[in-house]
């Protein structure tokens, strides 16, 4: 493959285009140049025509001009500048008489002619243009007047104007290529830029951003749009190094905590009371760590899936039911109350019932964590234009203005400093937020610290 730029091939398709533009425009201006010196070289022979058919007279058959002083006139004696070649012929293509500018040549006489005829031909190596006309007595042809020009200039003319279009065609079209080049250059400099800012982008480089034209137009879009692709890899490389960090972080703590407790059980002989109470502690902890597994594998299996959902037909009030036997213990522990409406009973939407029954677990689960003792959950659902309307409200601590726009981020967790008794990991939401745009599900959350969160979920039935 040839190494032919964008640019040069930009102005190489434009040469060619303005090449046949231009090879017209020539030739057009040729033709036209030529027919305009033909028709003038015409209209001078018809001049000649009508001037000397007025200074013949037939008589008896005979042809003879009126003035013989008209072969005085400069055009009839020489041939240097304009000269005008005459000769008169009888009926039979005899010579009567001639210009003296014709010396020993003759005319071209073409016989049987009975009108009017223009030819080319040469005379003593001249090129001349002439017109043969028959001349009447009484409606039979006495003979022929034969009047001549020199084409000798328009030849000229022609042919330096040939010449000046053929040589100057190729430098036309080698300067406007290069004016092409050069315009072509400054139009795709915002794709050289694109290809530095590329180069220059790393993993570990994402700050570059491609510098925007000046003008709106579609180089001006593509560089916006590989600006944003920036922004968006550049907003998920940092999630998947926060991620990491914080999946390390969640690992080490129980890991060191297990660590720290077996390490003191094996210090001295201890009671059977005390090793089964730091038994089920570290018990506990496997647990944690299980739990987080399961939610690290959850939301790496659900992570960029599109389709592979099971939808089938489940009952909103069947699932309710099942998600608050799983908490009931956490319930009762809590005193918390929790009201359920559901209008009308039977409703029933087209789901994955295991990502649903997870996205209302882990809402649940968070509505419980974060009530006070003796606190009041509720759970409202209507169905409202073919959409079916879950809302679930508490009354617990809420979430700062300044974290709701953090809370879907992976292991992002409100108030953890503050409330360290709250055990958590930060993904319930996240797995919400996954499965939500799996099921195609619309998620809203209002929240005022101190007073209560309500999570409002907008599902399609069908």
């Amino acid at each position: 493959m040839y190494n032919f730029s964008f640019k040069n091939r930009i102005a190489f398709n434009y040469i060619i285009t303005t090449a046949l533009l231009i090879g017209v425009v020539f030739m057009i201006i040729y033709v036209v140049v030529k027919i305009s010196v033909s028709n003038h070289l015409d209209q001078d022979l018809q001049r000649e025509v009508d001037r000397h058919s007025k200074e013949i007279e037939v008589k008896d058959g005979v042809i003879a001009l009126r003035k013989h002083t008209e072969w005085m006139e400069r055009e009839h004696n020489t041939v240097g500048v304009d000269p005008v070649f005459i000769e008169f012929l009888d009926a039979e293509g005899k010579l009567i008489d001639k210009s003296p500018n014709l010396k020993d040549s003759e005319l071209l006489y073409i016989p049987d002619y009975v009108d009017n005829i223009v030819t080319e031909g040469k005379l003593a190596d001249k090129k001349i243009r002439q017109e043969q006309v028959p001349i009447y007595d009484d409606d039979e042809i006495a003979g022929y007047l034969l009047v001549a020009v020199s084409i000798e200039g328009s030849t000229v003319v022609l042919e330096s104007l040939r010449h000046v279009l053929l040589i100057s065609y190729p430098f036309i079209l080698l300067i406007l290529f290069f004016v092409a080049r050069i315009i072509a250059g400054r139009s795709i400099k915002p794709i050289n830029d694109i290809i530095e800012t590329s180069n220059a982008i790393t993993r570990d480089n994402l700050i570059s951003r491609i510098p925007l034209p000046h003008n709106k137009d579609e180089l001006y879009i593509l560089s916006d749009t590989i600006n944003n692709l920036l922004d968006r890899v550049e907003q998920t490389i940092e999630r998947e190094k926060s991620f990491t960090s914080y999946a390390s972080h969640e690992f080490r703590t129980p890991l060191a905590v297990l660590k720290g407790t077996l390490e003191v059980l094996i210090r001295k002989p201890r009671g059977q009371e005390e090793y089964e109470e730091k038994i089920n502690y570290c018990i506990k902890e496997v647990d944690r760590l299980n739990h987080l597994v399961d939610e690290l594998l959850i939301l790496t299996r659900y992570e960029n899936q599109k389709q592979s959902l099971k939808l089938e037909d489940t009952a909103i009030e069947n699932l309710v039911s099942i998600c608050l036997k799983r908490f009931s213990s956490q319930i009762q522990n809590k005193g918390i109350q929790v009201h359920t409406n559901i209008t009308p009973e039977n409703i029933r939407i087209k789901t994955d019932s295991y990502l649903f029954s997870t996205i209302i677990n882990n809402i649940l689960s968070n509505a419980i964590k974060y009530s006070e003792q003796g606190g009041i959950i509720r759970i409202d659902v209507t169905n409202e234009n073919n959409t079916v309307i879950f809302v679930i409200k508490d009354n617990g601590m809420g979430i700062a203005q300044k974290d709701m726009d953090k809370i879907f981020d992976k292991f992002y967790r409100s108030y953890e400093n503050d409330h360290p008794q709250i055990k958590g990991f930060g993904l319930g939401l996240a797995i919400v937020k996954r499965f939500s745009e799996l099921l195609q599900i619309k998620i809203e959350i209002a929240s005022q610290e101190a007073k209560g969160t309500v999570i409002t979920l907008a599902i399609p039935q069908s």
